[in-house]
């Protein structure tokens, strides 16, 4: 596969009479890209608003954040398979892409109804909480989106993320048919064979077991958000989106898939230190342990398949599904696969191990800091001068964060931050020490 990636740099976003990409500045007709999204019936209530870096403005609750990439040339479409858009296989020929510029997902909508992991994440554009996430650093055209409220959850987030789909798509097509001042070509010819062959695990939550649902909102594969067989993608397909959709943290949203470092440093390294062979999509949190491990050999088999002497294994999530991470890196290195697992550390407290399971196989660990709200004692992140989104937001545990009802707090003023920070694949540079 060849992907050409067209850049158009976005330095600024305002609104105009027209939707157009000048010098780094989008233009963006309001009405006309909300006329588009209200072409849903479903569609209850929608707005666009405007958050620049350095700006007093929180973004809450945010559920995720999408690039806009748009196919210039090649088959299918970016971010495929959602909702009725088409599956064919992207990867090929070329997107154009508005780079420095997200779409936040905003709405109360949350991904399943079944109790937990609730909606808690938020984007402050200035202050201590934005200097931790790379989406602050974005210009953000947030959708704020609302479906009918008689609708079930699932339809819910169908309607909120093809929402959100939608004015990607009506920004990303004014750079369509432009030429780009940047384009980086993506392909993995032969390589030298003294080079060591390395594949990428990445694995991926699925809330089916919390939720009771195949169906429940996060992060998909070609839209199939379901528990499944580890899938054997082309890196360029990622580039084009077939992995997409949020999951908990800032670190899983859309924006951040398509633009992993982990995924683009070994690109960037195939034919110089190493051969890429390709990504193996590992679905996480099986309910036995006999799945767990079922789907661990399977990973480990395929990348022994594929010939990898070397494996990158990264996640995006905590708790139980890291059994059948760490059982896929020793499934892997007991095939005589060198494996370095790439991971955020995990609460000591109650004397509990920072690694739930650790296994004698799992030698070469890389870790991204830790980062526990409570635990390390951060206090309360400074107020804002606006906020996109709501104004009030329970207080107290995630668990509370979107249930209404209940003690509440202004968003606007002092609030907590996030409870868990887990920068998944390497944005940043941050280490915690606790004495």
């Amino acid at each position: 596969m060849r992907l050409e990636l067209g850049s158009f740099p976005v330095r600024d976003a305002r609104f105009g009479t027209r939707t157009r990409w000048a010098d780094g500045v989008l233009e963006i007709d309001r009405a006309a890209v909300l006329a588009a999204v209200r072409r849903d019936p479903l569609v209850s209530t929608v707005e666009l608003e405007i958050a620049r870096p350095g700006e007093s403005v929180r973004i809450w609750p945010v559920r995720d954040v999408v690039e806009p990439r748009v196919k210039a040339q090649g088959p299918g479409v970016v971010y495929p398979g959602w909702f009725g858009r088409s599956i064919e296989t992207v990867g090929r020929g070329r997107t154009h892409r508005l780079a420095g510029l997200g779409v936040p997902e905003v709405s109360s909508v949350n991904w399943h109804d079944a109790g937990g992991d609730f909606v808690d994440q938020y984007i402050d554009m200035s202050g201590p909480w934005a200097a931790l996430i790379p989406q602050s650093r974005l210009v953000n055209v947030c959708c704020v989106v609302e479906p009918e409220p008689a609708l079930a959850v699932q339809t819910k987030n169908e309607v909120v993320h093809r929402a959100t789909l939608t004015v990607a798509d009506q920004l990303a097509a004014v750079v369509r048919d432009l030429t780009p001042p940047d384009v980086e070509v993506f392909e993995l010819p032969p390589a030298a064979a003294s080079l060591p062959g390395v594949v990428y695990i990445q694995c991926v939550h699925s809330p089916q077991a919390m939720s009771h649902s195949e169906h429940t909102f996060c992060t998909g594969t070609y839209g199939l958000t379901r528990l499944a067989p580890p899938w054997l993608l082309h890196p360029n397909e990622i580039l084009d989106g077939a992995l997409s959709g949020p999951y908990r943290t800032m670190f899983a949203t859309s924006w951040a898939v398509v633009n992993n470092p982990v995924l683009l440093e070994l690109y960037r390294r195939h034919g110089r230190s190493l051969r890429f062979l390709g990504v193996i999509v590992f679905r996480t949190e099986w309910t036995t342990q006999d799945e767990k491990d079922l789907m661990a050999e399977q990973a480990g088999k395929l990348a022994a398949m594929l010939g990898a002497q070397g494996a990158v294994v990264t996640w995006d999530a905590g708790g139980n599904e890291f059994i059948e991470v760490v059982h896929a890196v020793r499934a892997c290195e007991r095939l005589g696969i060198k494996t370095v697992f790439l991971t955020s550390e995990d609460s000591a407290e109650g004397g509990a191990p920072s690694m739930l399971k650790p296994v004698p196989e799992a030698d070469a660990i890389v870790t991204t800091g830790f980062f526990n709200t409570s635990l390390l004692e951060l206090g309360r992140v400074p107020p804002v001068e606006r906020v996109i989104g709501y104004r009030r937001k329970s207080a107290g545990d995630a668990v509370d964060a979107t249930i209404a009802g209940g003690e509440a707090v202004e968003t606007a003023g002092a609030i907590a931050p996030p409870w868990r920070y887990d920068d998944h694949y390497g944005f940043n540079r941050l280490s915690t020490f606790a004495h």
